[in-house]
């Protein structure tokens, strides 16, 4: 399968923050495991933000107004596991991303999180009982609002 540069780039940050992780701060390589995903990080933003930073500035506006658009990789959660389900895929950690305050009609104010998944690349929106994509490569064109559930209401 072949893949974007956003995608390969972005699966090369996911490594390195994996390999980050792993490792113990007394690690001997920790340091410059460290400076090379800083590194790796900043030649991402340079090369992919304008256009990231755009679709966020999109997804702000639609979902989170008046909220700061901050740079992609801040978006990124800090580890990434594979999916027991899907090969190629990852499972994303419910406490990592963006804190967001969203509202809708009739509905109090929400806390939830957004986080940058590759594999494709896409924002994953969690608000505490599910995961939603709001935007994804695979459909640039399509920008998506958070669905409530009205289960528990």
């Amino acid at each position: 399968m072949k893949t974007n540069p956003i995608e390969e780039d972005l699966l090369h940050l996911v490594t390195l923050r994996n390999r980050l992780a792993e490792m113990g701060y007394a690690d001997p390589e920790y340091d410059d495991a460290e400076d090379e995903l800083l590194d790796a990080e900043d030649a991402f933003n340079r090369e992919h933000g304008p256009y990231l930073e755009n679709i966020l500035g999109q997804l702000h506006q639609l979902n989170f107004p008046g909220q700061d658009v901050l740079l992609p990789t801040a978006y990124m959660a800090a580890v990434y596991r594979d999916s027991v389900v899907e090969e190629g895929a990852f499972e994303l950690p419910m406490d990592e991303g963006v804190l967001v305050d969203w509202e809708t009609a009739g509905q109090p104010s929400r806390k939830a999180k957004l986080v940058l998944v590759p594999s494709p690349v896409r924002w994953m929106f969690f608000d505490g009982e599910g995961l939603q994509c709001l935007w994804s490569i695979n459909e640039p064109d399509q920008f998506r609002s958070p669905q409530i559930s009205y289960h528990d209401q």
